[in-house]
């Protein structure tokens, strides 16, 4: 998949991210009690985890502290927002929402001061056929031509958020050259493809290279770090 034109998209809402959002998503009355007192959502969707039929629901909250949103001080008229974002998986049932994972580290605030020189990297989450991802957007706009989409996978086994697989795919804004990463944590395989280029596919010479790993222990949702880097 080729993520040029998303990706100029995606550089254009990090930055934007650099602000507090400001939409208010409308949580379904059965999980507002998932949101605390000064904190908000700001992204949710929903769909079956777990194959009983019904409307499961993935949503991220925002902390609302304005002592943590400061001027930026090279950036008239944008913030810099250090508030925590907490990812929150809840199960639909008979009398409402169940929760099953929570996790505060995996979504980096829209600012954090030790990526000083990226946009806010969180991209979205989405839900569809059991399976949810969590998609991260790095782009630096000094000290790196590089830019990368990471998107992480999860899926309910054995009562817990599971990852299951992950997809990267980098690219130099400069020279073009790219390279595709798959990752299957089931199976312990993982399948490099390099030779590529970003901006003209005659000049990309794909070559694959497949590695194995050691998949026993699983990794849980809770396990991943800021950012979700596991590769």
């Amino acid at each position: 998949m080729n993520y040029w034109c998303l990706s100029v998209a995606s550089l254009v809402l990090s930055f934007a991210g650099l602000q507090a959002a400001s939409d208010v998503v409308e949580l379904p009355l059965g999980a507002r009690s998932f949101v605390p007192a000064g904190w908000k959502a700001i992204e949710q969707v929903t769909g079956d985890l777990n194959g009983d039929g019904r409307p499961d629901l993935v949503f991220v909250r925002e902390e609302q502290d304005p002592k943590k949103i400061t001027k930026h001080p090279g950036i008239e008229g944008h913030n810099l927002n250090t508030n925590t974002r907490v990812l929150v998986v809840l199960l639909a049932d008979k009398t409402g929402y169940r929760k099953v994972a929570e996790t505060a580290k995996l979504i980096m605030p829209a600012y954090v001061h030790e990526f000083d020189n990226y946009g806010d990297c969180y991209g979205g989450i989405t839900l569809a056929k059991g399976v949810f991802e969590v998609r991260f957007d790095w782009f630096a706009s000094a000290g790196s031509w590089w830019q990368t989409i990471d998107i992480y996978k999860f899926r309910i086994q054995e009562g817990r958020l599971q990852l299951i697989g992950s997809e990267g795919d980098t690219w130099n804004r400069s020279s073009g050259e790219r390279f595709i990463e798959s990752v299957n944590y089931l199976t312990g395989r993982r399948k490099r493809t390099t030779g590529l280029h970003q901006f003209d596919e005659k000049q990309s010479r794909a070559k694959d290279a497949w590695e194995r790993f050691d998949a026993k222990k699983p990794i849980y949702l809770e396990d991943l770090p800021p950012g979700g880097e596991t590769r």
